[in-house]
């Protein structure tokens, strides 16, 4: 009697199958939250421009009052102002499975679903890139290449905030080296007692990002591995700010063709369009969205080992 066996049907059987649980590959998927150091700018729709203007003026207490003698004519002063533009732009990707590619997938693989909600994270980790370029060019800077980060020059880049009357509260974007350098000397000189570091719960880590790590000397503090490299790569180059150093704006599609297309969240537009000749369907994300400096003393960036 012949024994059916695995090996013996084998041109019944495939070499290898997926699971049907699908591991992501590594990204930076957290997004950073409606931060009030994150000046929002408004939208750039119906407005006639895709650029944002967004003024600067130098009043509630910018000027101190002058001595003036008895009797003596005041002068006029000029009221110090100045602008910041923002421009709009179209970020966009596309992915085109076959139909072959699809239906061998296993359940929800490549469906709608699994690309809409790719189209919401890829926007989230897009602005946070736009952020982190911009975090890494202020005037001011502390840190030195090729050290690691430590609480000292945390602490100082705190400072030049505050010595030049940045409003809080501050928002501090690392990339995940410096944040381990960072926590190795919290962890060497916490046992004083002199650091205060509250660790970021898991509650507000779901509802934050993994990025989220929590307040450190009243600074919130995120990491992301969109935050660039600097001096020939040598380093990464983070940023700490409050209100106003960094302007976004944004503008929402339209949409013509509700059958296919529809907005996310109101901004991103996730549409579908089929190529039947080829036997494969476009699953198209454009967001429009810009970011700029925008008063330039109200960042610092921070420099460290990479």
């Amino acid at each position: 009697m012949a024994t059916v066996t695995y090996a013996s049907i084998a041109d019944l059987r495939t070499a290898e199958a997926l699971s049907g649980m699908v591991i992501q590959l590594l990204a930076a998927r957290d997004a950073l939250p409606n931060h009030p150091a994150l000046f929002y700018a408004g939208s750039a729709s119906g407005t006639g421009s895709a650029v944002v203007k967004v003024p600067h003026v130098g009043l509630d207490g910018y000027d101190r009052l002058a001595t003036v003698a008895d009797g003596a004519l005041l002068t006029a002063s000029a009221i110090t102002d100045g602008a910041t533009t923002i421009t709009v732009a179209r970020k966009s990707k596309a992915y085109a499975p076959t139909d072959l590619a699809r239906l061998t997938g296993p359940d929800g693989q490549f469906d709608a679903s699994a690309f809409a909600t790719d189209a919401v994270r890829a926007a989230s980790a897009t602005l946070v890139e736009l952020v982190a370029d911009v975090t890494d060019g202020f005037t001011a800077n502390v840190g030195a290449s090729g050290v690691n980060l430590t609480i000292a020059v945390f602490l100082e880049a705190k400072a030049v905030l505050e010595n030049a009357n940045v409003p809080g509260p501050y928002l501090c974007i690392l990339h995940p080296q410096q944040w381990a350098d960072l926590i190795s000397d919290i962890a060497t000189n916490a046992s004083n007692g002199s650091v205060v570091f509250d660790p970021a719960s898991p509650a507000a880590i779901a509802t934050l990002g993994n990025g989220f790590k929590g307040d450190l000397f009243g600074v919130q503090v995120f990491t992301s591995t969109l935050v660039p490299t600097a001096n020939a790569g040598a380093d990464r180059a983070g940023g700490m700010f409050g209100r106003g150093a960094v302007m976004w704006c944004d503008a929402e599609p339209v949409i013509d063709h509700p059958e296919s297309q529809i907005l996310l969240g109101g901004k991103i537009l996730f549409e579908r369009s089929r190529e039947a000749l080829y036997g494969l369907t476009n699953y198209v994300t454009s967001a429009y969205m810009g970011v700029s400096m925008g008063i330039d003393a109200a960042g610092v960036s921070i420099f460290s080992d990479a």
